[in-house]
């Protein structure tokens, strides 16, 4: 999930060119209709979040679909995502840097999210880049952490960091943690810390398009819908946060599965369900534990309410729903089927329905569909197929009446299967035959709870995936020792000239796994299962959260990647944050130092 701005038109070409002409006038369209709607919001910037990478719009279509996007603000941040003419220069105290020497440090940065917790398991930060024309800024840009930790007066439970593009002493950003700079270069800026209401955040945060407000839930036994309205200074650092309420910052709950709407339930945590923001119509799609999938009106131009709810299946833990604005339907999964539901004037409309995974599991999927509305597929990740054999990724058309399976590997019964990524052929081409690879991690052949790298292909001109992987059990994702954990969701990169996957595995219950970010070269796809990646970063104590991207840019340090260590360290050994801490880390996309 990226952010790329235009400055030259030198790219690729062909019917890319075509579609990033057309694309941009979606742009202009998107963001004149946008502001329209909410004089309010005097600024839209760039935000990018865990669904930003869940609701696919490719450069190859359906041109009715091509049409309509524009409406979705997430088209236009898909094609900045990908789309390689897009480029980041500095500004706002950014200054380009000379050629940069090669670091020895592996760590660019790490920041301590404190003791009690860090940021979730298969959960991803919050980027936003304040400006859409081609500039990078240092006290505007930023990131946003949740923190699965009670708050208390030495915890916060989400902030946010500034002054990014950091790491060396030449970097774009000259500033340190400390009030006023000083001569640190290495390391960020707090931008602001809190202890938002009473519960910990274990899901991921979502941004306003300004950028002065963030989405988030509380995952307390009833859980909440949260908006943030922050305040840069409030808060000093993980362990010194603010109480949001003073100085014009607020922040505004909704106990929405006990909101006394009729027929919507009386209290349910949320355990796997990140709220799914539609900016159009400032409405929140939402799950929560008790199976039933919320509407909330509201969300950041006005007061969150529950509007109304449907029971998906009774007492399930929702996944994270998807809204897809071009069909106007919400993809939900109940962890072994998928569900479409059409958002009307006072109801929910049921659509399809369609199982996929296994019940030898409990909740063989966890995190939401990914929903290609442009070539009309949604593609669910899984520990299980329906005969519980294998491992798998599924590929269903939109209406969920059809679907092809692919195995990864047998059944996995280590902790559980999180998203693959697209390269960036698929995003030119669509789901055809010799362009476009879809990559999942799966498990080992003879291993089942030991992750390994897959790869799928495409046939033409159906786009249907091919049921036998392209790349199999590529174990070189986890360390030499091979042992039991699972991967971070995949983050697939295009930077202009190579495109890039990351991949992240660990044991988040423990230090014992591989603990490793590994970098791949995909410019050319992997074909065979021993290919070796690139670079490799070591000691991201329990794995690493999912990744947010960053930027292209000249600038190595404002290129980079997000994500959280999901344990302290073990015993006897240091983090970067601190020993005993959480952290918060960016290492860059060309080199992971």
């Amino acid at each position: 999930m990226a952010e790329r701005y235009v400055t030259t038109w030198s790219f690729r070409i062909g019917t890319r060119l075509v579609w990033c002409l057309l694309l941009g006038v979606l742009v202009s369209i998107a963001l004149g209709s946008l502001l329209a709607q909410d004089r309010r919001q005097q600024h839209v910037g760039f935000p990018v979040d865990w669904s930003s990478r869940h609701i696919l719009f490719t450069n190859h279509g359906r041109a009715e679909v091509s049409a309509a996007a524009g409406k979705d603000p997430r088209s236009w941040i898909n094609w900045a995502q990908r789309s390689a003419f897009l480029l980041y220069l500095p500004r706002g105290g950014g200054r380009r840097p000379p050629s940069l020497p090669r670091k020895i440090s592996r760590v660019d940065w790490a920041m301590s999210l404190g003791p009690s917790g860090g940021m979730p398991i298969a959960e991803s930060p919050a980027k936003y880049s304040f400006s859409a024309n081609g500039t990078y800024s240092c006290a505007n840009d930023f990131v946003v952490y949740t923190i699965g930790a009670t708050p208390g007066a030495s915890q916060a439970n989400i902030l946010a960091f500034n002054n990014l593009y950091t790491g060396t002493a030449s970097s774009s950003c000259p500033f340190g943690p400390q009030t006023p700079p000083t001569t640190d270069f290495t390391q960020p800026s707090f931008m602001w810390s809190y202890r938002a209401g009473s519960a910990a955040s274990y899901l991921s945060p979502t941004l306003s398009l300004d950028g002065t407000k963030v989405a988030f839930i509380e995952n307390s036994t009833s859980a909440k819908f949260d908006v943030l309205t922050w305040v840069a200074g409030q808060g000093t650092d993980a362990t010194h946060p603010a109480v949001p309420g003073t100085g014009g910052s607020a922040l505004t709950s909704v106990n929405y599965s006990n909101s006394g709407v009729a027929g919507c339930g009386t209290g349910a945590g949320n355990s796997n369900s990140s709220p799914y923001i539609d900016y159009g119509a400032d409405v929140a799609y939402i799950g929560a534990d008790n199976g039933m999938l919320y509407r909330i009106t509201g969300v950041f131009a006005g007061t969150p309410a529950v509007q109304y709810c449907v029971t998906v299946k009774a007492n399930a833990k929702l996944t994270s729903p998807v809204y897809d604005q071009i069909t106007n339907q919400v993809f939900i999964s109940d962890g072994f089927r998928v569900y479409s539901y059409t958002p009307g004037a006072s109801s929910f409309t049921a659509g399809g329905s369609i199982a996929v995974g296994g019940t030898s599991s409990a909740d063989p999927i966890v995190l939401s569909p990914i929903v290609d509305t442009t070539n009309g597929f949604v593609y669910v990740f899984s520990g299980t197929n329906t005969a519980n054999t294998n491992t798998i990724v599924s590929q269903i058309n939109l209406a969920l009446t059809a679907k092809v399976d692919a195995a990864i590997g047998p059944a996995f019964t280590g902790q559980f299967i999180v998203d693959g990524d697209f390269d960036d052929a698929y995003f030119n081409a669509g789901p055809t035959a010799g362009a476009g690879t879809l990559y999942a991690c799966g498990a080992q052949v003879g291993a089942s709870t030991k992750p390994s790298l897959y790869a799928l292909t495409f046939q033409s001109p159906s786009g249907l995936m091919n049921s036998t992987p392209a790349m199999s059990d590529n174990r070189n994702i986890n360390s030499a020792a091979n042992p039991a954990g699972v991967c971070s969701p995949l983050l697939a990169f295009f930077d202009g000239t190579t495109d890039r996957l990351f991949v992240g595995t660990g044991n988040f219950n423990n230090t014992s796994g591989a603990n490793l970010v590994t970098e791949w070269n995909i410019t050319s796809p992997i074909t065979s299962n021993t290919a070796t990646p690139n670079k490799t970063a070591i000691n991201e104590w329990g794995g690493s959260s999912a990744f947010i991207v960053d930027n292209i840019a000249t600038d190595p340090q404002a290129a980079s990647i997000y994500f959280g260590t999901l344990r302290p360290p073990a015993a006897g050994n240091s983090a970067p944050c601190g020993a005993g801490n959480y952290c918060a880390v960016k290492l860059t996309q060309s080199g992971l130092q």
